[in-house]
């Protein structure tokens, strides 16, 4: 028996009853759980289940498969992102890239409470759209593909001000160099330097990020651009995102 803290990325149903549940966890990294019976409303993992909470999990059996859940308990029901559908699609977004990036059983240190805080900050009232581009950044860590935002991306010389974002050179561009790639993303100083402080920003101490719709926009075509080419992911769940904000059902 293991115990350890985890926050539910995703689960499906496993069988009529069981249910299998992606954690994100303090002290595995991400893991596999097998929580039977919990799609009965009475079953004790029933509320434990549900998307975004942050629970206790007394697990067992990893060694040789997937673990199965003895005991589970909720420390945060996270309940105020699930019943607002604007937060619950950027929660979505931030859990599949999660997901999607972390290999089964290979901690990376600071990720569990980096999430933690992400939601945290949701249910605060920060602007989700500054906290999603903040984790996306930190997840290009995780993956490999942080950019090196100190130096121009073609000639390497210390940038004082960049102009545009290679997407395929995988960083800033200065002036002068500023057509070494013909389809990069221009960009604004302030978007500049933005990218620089949720590189090294620390998430449990971030304060309210002010910050204009022409810097978001370009911070979105950068981060998503980035995502898909570099990291070669591309989240099913930022459709929904997309189609909220087309319509203006934001807050």
């Amino acid at each position: 028996m293991e115990k350890t803290e985890g926050i539910v990325l995703r689960a499906i149903d496993y069988g009529e009853t069981n249910k299998i549940v992606t954690l994100l966890t303090a002290k595995y990294g991400k893991i596999a759980v097998l929580a039977k019976g919990a799609n009965k409303p009475q079953s004790r993992f029933f509320s434990v289940c549900q998307p975004f909470v942050h629970g206790q999990w007394l697990v067992y059996g990893g060694n040789s498969g997937m673990f199965s859940a003895s005991q589970a308990e909720v420390l945060d029901s996270f309940r105020a992102i699930r019943e607002d559908l604007y937060l619950s699609a950027y929660a979505v977004c931030m859990a599949e890239l999660a997901d999607l990036i972390f290999v089964e059983r290979e901690p990376i240190p600071g990720s569990f409470p980096l999430l933690l805080h992400m939601f945290r900050h949701l249910v605060a009232g920060k602007d989700p759209d500054i906290l999603l581009r903040i984790f996306e950044s930190k997840m290009w860590f995780a993956a490999g593909i942080q950019p090196n935002l100190t130096e121009c991306a073609h000639c390497g010389n210390r940038l004082d001000v960049a102009v545009r974002f290679s997407i395929r050179l995988a960083g800033p561009l200065c002036q002068p160099c500023h057509e070494a790639d013909p389809i990069a993303i221009w960009m604004k100083p302030a978007t500049h330097k933005l990218l620089r402080l949720f590189q090294i920003v620390d998430i449990a101490r971030l304060g309210q990020v002010k910050v204009g719709e022409d810097v978001k926009l370009q911070l979105d075509k950068i981060h998503r651009q980035y995502l898909e080419e570099q990291g070669g992911i591309s989240l099913k769940s930022r459709q929904f995102l997309d189609q909220l904000n087309k319509y203006g059902l934001h807050h």
